[in-house]
């Protein structure tokens, strides 16, 4: 799940208790999520378009469960009127389902998927647990590590956390979960399953390259913090930053003691790495130390068509070579911080064209624990005002790097930003 959230807003409504959930199926909580897509969102939505796409999603989860479920509501365009008849509908079926969390849930997934949006979806309460714990810099209650793929295979196991110990290596392709068949979900939702409660454990089963039969582990889960950036020199003069990703309390501090550092270590180029890095919470300061006068980001949004935000001035009294490395895991804010740099001609890219998905989430609670995340706002380029949503960051040299490259240990991406300096 992507970390790309602004603080939270208000809760929207006053947040439904135990008795309320149990009688009348969180029907609050889904009018929250309601009121905060037609209030927030960056595009006006229509209000009958939201309920048919979440009264689609209740009703194939009924149907799965067994239940008799009731034709769909009549829905005008009148957003409480519509909002009337789907509760008038909801509420009973709701009523006849032995847990009907299972039936909210099904409807807001569905209502947020329908809008095809990267920035805008639903969080069940572990996820936003995961998402907030991440955001804050505190990691996240799991065992440490990187999925990419269908199945999830592992890009990278967090040292010295639960996996690491247990012998998870970057690689190794997850093929069921407890005892759940992980061969056809995506690594978001294989996260959701890994991830959990501190203390309990995990059943996962795993194929890897070249052993003869599927490992399985039991592995307990903790409280992981991987290091947000982390630095090294490569040899021949060049210094290395990874960014993992752009957490509450910033990168531009670490990030400036990083580079400030290679100064004494003989380090002439530079290497910053955001594969991989979802985004978080955005940082100016983090580009103005590249930036010495100008704008770092243009945003676009519903309420306020064009906000810009400036170069702080707190620019590196050096500034060397350097290669950012990105990939089509770089995503949201870290996706804004390439593209500055690469439209201020301050950074050559290599790797892939990223996520294409740059733009702001307010995520707000439901009240029951979970969460919905709105797009509010997007990026255009800093100089060329070109739209990034939907399109991403193109590399200037593209690298590829394959599964089969991360499960051999191979980095031709890397490999080619070292090359590139030399």
């Amino acid at each position: 799940i992507p970390a790309t959230a602004t603080p939270a807003g208000p809760t929207p409504t006053s947040t439904p208790d135990a008795v309320v959930l149990a009688r009348d199926g969180g029907i609050a909580v889904i009018e929250a999520a309601y009121n905060r897509l037609l209030d927030e969102y960056i595009e006006p939505l229509e209000p009958n378009t939201l309920l048919i796409q979440a009264w689609g999603g209740i009703a194939t989860q009924a149907a799965a469960e067994g239940l008799a479920v009731p034709a769909q509501p009549r829905f005008s365009g009148d957003r409480a009127g519509d909002f009337a008849a789907f509760r008038a509908a909801y509420v009973p079926l709701a009523g006849s389902a032995a847990d009907a969390t299972a039936l909210r849930y099904a409807g807001l997934r569905a209502m947020t998927a329908s809008l095809h949006d990267c920035h805008t979806f639903f969080l069940s309460p572990v996820a936003a647990d995961t998402i907030n714990d991440t955001r804050e810099g505190k990691g996240s209650v799991g065992i440490g590590v990187e999925l990419i793929g269908t199945p999830p295979q592992v890009t990278e196991v967090i040292g010295g956390g639960p996996a690491a110990r247990a012998g998870v290596l970057a690689g190794d392709r997850i093929l069921s979960i407890d005892g759940k068949d992980a061969s056809a979900i995506g690594p978001s939702s294989a996260m959701e399953l890994i991830n959990g409660n501190e203390g309990t454990s995990v059943r996962l089963r795993l194929r890897r390259a070249g052993a003869d039969a599927p490992l399985e582990l039991t592995i307990g889960r903790e409280r992981v913090v991987p290091l947000n950036v982390e630095s090294r020199v490569l040899g021949a003069g060049i210094g290395y930053v990874r960014i993992r990703n752009f957490i509450e309390q910033g990168v531009h501090g670490p990030l400036r003691d990083a580079l400030t550092a290679f100064e004494a270590q003989g380090v002439t180029k530079w290497i910053i790495d955001i594969r991989g890095n979802p985004g978080g919470q955005f940082d100016a300061d983090a580009i103005s130390l590249f930036v010495k006068e100008g704008v770092t980001t243009r945003d676009r949004g519903r309420v306020v068509p064009v906000e810009e935000t400036r170069a702080s001035g707190n620019v590196l009294p050096v500034l060397r070579p350097l290669v950012l490395l990105a990939n089509n895991r770089t995503g949201s804010v870290a996706e804004a911080f390439a593209a500055a740099l690469q439209e201020y001609r301050i950074a050559y890219v290599i790797g892939a064209t990223t996520n294409g998905c740059v733009g702001y989430t307010d995520i707000a609670p439901l009240g029951d624990g979970s969460s919905i995340a709105v797009t509010t706002h997007v990026n255009v380029g800093p100089v060329t005002n070109r739209p990034l949503n939907g399109v991403g960051v193109v590399p200037d040299q593209a690298v590829a790097r394959s599964q089969a490259d991360i499960a051999n240990g191979i980095d031709p991406q890397l490999d080619a930003a070292i090359a590139h300096l030399r």
